[in-house]
């Protein structure tokens, strides 16, 4: 497998929000190369293979690849991380993710010096601080996905209360 283009885009954890990344970026055609990375091979494949079905809609190259691939791109999402248990909190998760996000990122060394890392992992905001430390990025060039998710199911709820179409609020 070759290595991943400058311009392509890493996507590091293959369940249900890496792939829902995924698909995103083939449909808005951001770059021309995704790549799709998880511990499980046989679920990123079977979602690399899924995802592929999708190509149809868009130029994008869909792929499974390495953490070593994901040292070439120009941006690094990062969504694996632990699973929320009945009863736990996003708190809870912190330890459990943070071993995750060190091990991680210390795969990736050296990271593309120029890498955009995108955060999206729970608790957000705590592993994002961490992920700049352990990254050696600047801050400018690490970012957590925050409250976007949020802000995105308020505004649906909001559009089905008033009974207007979603893209009618703005924020």
């Amino acid at each position: 497998m070759s290595a991943p283009a400058a311009n392509s885009i890493a996507v590091i954890g293959a369940g249900s929000v890496g792939s829902a990344v995924a698909f995103s970026l083939l449909l808005r055609q951001v770059v021309p190369d995704v790549v799709l990375i998880d511990i499980d091979e046989d679920m990123c494949k079977a979602q690399v293979q899924d995802l592929s079905d999708a190509t149809f809609l868009s130029n994008v190259r869909i792929r499974q690849g390495t953490l070593t691939d994901a040292q070439h791109a120009a941006i690094i999402i990062i969504t694996a991380g632990a699973k929320q248990r009945p009863g736990d909190t996003r708190l809870d998760l912190i330890d459990r993710n943070l071993k995750i996000l060190k091990s991680i990122l210390s795969s990736l060394q050296p990271i593309r010096k120029d890498a955009i890392l995108l955060i999206v992992a729970n608790p957000v905001d705590i592993l994002t601080l961490f992920a700049q430390k352990f990254s050696g990025l600047p801050k400018s060039q690490v970012l957590g996905s925050g409250t976007l998710l949020d802000s995105i199911r308020l505004k649906r709820i909001l559009a089905s209360r008033l009974n207007v179409s979603y893209v009618s609020l703005h924020s």
